[in-house]
């Protein structure tokens, strides 16, 4: 790569950063920032051409149907007020257990960012409800800000993941069987951030119950009456378990229906019965039904034009990242920056967890401007070919590469979602919100430190399955 060329990637990287300093859309920039680069490459016809041809090569490809059907299956999972079954039926289990409001809206967090795809949309979704919820159980805002912020990565790797279909789509490995891949992780990460939590709020019991032993005993060392025992501030922890009991029944049928949902789609791709875009259809179809089943006659016509309205949004936005990312990948491989880093980094003769290690290490930075779409879209056509040539195994890579990525978007000090929370809730401030977040990023390190000790986490469901 010359000079010349250099200095044209450096400048398009600078106009890129730019555009998502100003908040100009993440698709948009890099369809903007491409389309100079090409400009500057080979003269302005070919970056009409590029421009042009973009978006429907990118739509046109048989493969993505998965995502519009994804995308339809959890909007109407939705309006059929599935997912709010799922988190009263999760909050109803899980009330008497250290922290449950906050392992309540763990799981409601997750399964929303299971239907968007989006953990930045799940955050700026959930703050405002889960925060109220957990402060008004007696916990701190630290808490409900690590909850919500860590809560919106978890449908990244829970099937149906968007996410892992995109990365499927750009490196030409198997959804179906990469979707499958997830579940182990996923399921992992789901028990170490519910034991932090768990932990979390025993080590504030403890600490508050020291604070409170203290103030008692200085009246009584300054020679005042001690305070009674019976007015202390475990009176709220007392009282939550009879406000569980007051809750409504929970909605176990539309609990069912949500499993069953899960078994159409993800079910059939283990079982080999139907491939993932098979899959998908068959879920969005059967969400469909329930929908109606849910659904009283009359307003039949509203909840179905409300659902598409909706998905035909989220879609259109995934699309348009998708053509962006085109345009920018194809200026990359024009100016040859992407070849010249493979080969770079081959050529280095690393050890090959030291490369692996320093590859994900460079997602982190870009948390701070991309959500976990745009990072994959960006990021997994260039990572991708430089670990599959040290040998490491490509259901195994993806995994990995999704994990950090959505990892990176609740790491100090560039997380987005830290950022998006602290705006939903301006009260809780950016500082409070990072320490929230500590601990969850802890645990994500030990998912990610087991994930790489022990690969068959992630391989071993694909294994079993009969997935094509």
């Amino acid at each position: 790569m010359t000079t010349e060329t250099l200095l044209i990637v450096l400048a398009v990287l600078a106009l890129f950063l730019g555009l998502l300093a100003i908040r100009f859309h993440v698709g948009l920039s890099l369809m903007v920032a491409g389309l100079v680069g090409i400009v500057l490459m080979r003269g302005t016809d070919a970056a009409v051409s590029t421009v042009a041809n973009q978006p429907f090569s990118t739509s046109a490809d048989y493969s993505l149907t998965i995502i519009p059907l994804f995308i339809l299956m959890g909007v109407f999972a939705v309006h059929a007020r599935l997912a709010q079954a799922g988190f009263d039926l999760a909050a109803r289990v899980l009330r008497r257990l250290p922290g449950g409001s906050a392992l309540a809206s763990l799981a409601g967090s997750g399964l929303f960012a299971a239907v968007t795809g989006s953990s930045v949309a799940t955050v700026a979704t959930m703050a405002r409800v889960s925060t109220d919820a957990i402060v008004k159980a007696g916990h701190g805002i630290r808490l409900a800000a690590g909850v919500v912020c860590a809560g919106g990565t978890l449908g990244v790797l829970i099937p149906p993941s968007i996410v892992l279909v995109l990365y499927g789509v750009v490196t030409g490995e198997s959804i179906g069987e990469l979707l499958l891949a997830g579940l182990g992780p996923g399921l992992l990460t789901i028990l170490l951030y519910g034991i932090t939590i768990v932990l979390l709020v025993l080590v504030g019991r403890r600490r508050k119950a020291r604070e409170n032993a203290a103030l008692e005993r200085e009246p009584a060392m300054a020679g005042g009456a001690p305070s009674s025992p019976s007015a202390g501030a475990d009176l709220p922890e007392a009282t939550e378990p009879s406000e569980g009991t007051r809750q409504d029944r929970p909605d176990l049928f539309g609990f069912m229906l949500l499993v069953v949902i899960f078994m159409v789609s993800i079910g059939t791709i283990y079982l080999g019965v139907a491939t993932a875009t098979e899959a998908a259809s068959f879920g969005a179809v059967s969400a469909f039904v329930i929908l109606l089943i849910r659904t009283r006659p009359p307003r039949w016509a509203r909840a179905i034009k409300e659902s598409v309205t909706e998905a035909v949004g989220l879609t259109a936005m995934t699309f348009l990242l998708m053509a962006g990312a085109g345009v920018f990948t194809y200026f990359l491989a024009l100016s040859g920056a992407s070849t010249a880093v493979v080969d770079a980094v081959l050529a280095a003769d690393l050890e090959p967890y030291v490369v692996l290690v320093l590859c994900l290490l460079l997602l982190l930075p870009l948390g701070m401007f991309l959500d976990g779409i745009s990072m994959i879209l960006v990021a997994a056509p260039l990572l991708h070919p430089i670990l599959s040539g040290y040998g490491f195994e490509g259901l195994w890579l993806g995994v990995l590469i999704v994990k950090v990525a959505e990892m990176a978007l609740i790491t100090p000090p560039v997380g987005m979602n830290a950022f998006v929370y602290s705006g939903a809730v301006p009260e809780a401030g950016l500082g409070r919100v990072f320490r929230g977040i500590v601990p969850f990023i802890v645990a994500d390190l030990v998912v990610v430190a087991i994930l790489i000790l022990v690969p068959d986490i992630v391989t071993f469901i694909p294994e079993l399955s009969s997935a094509k």
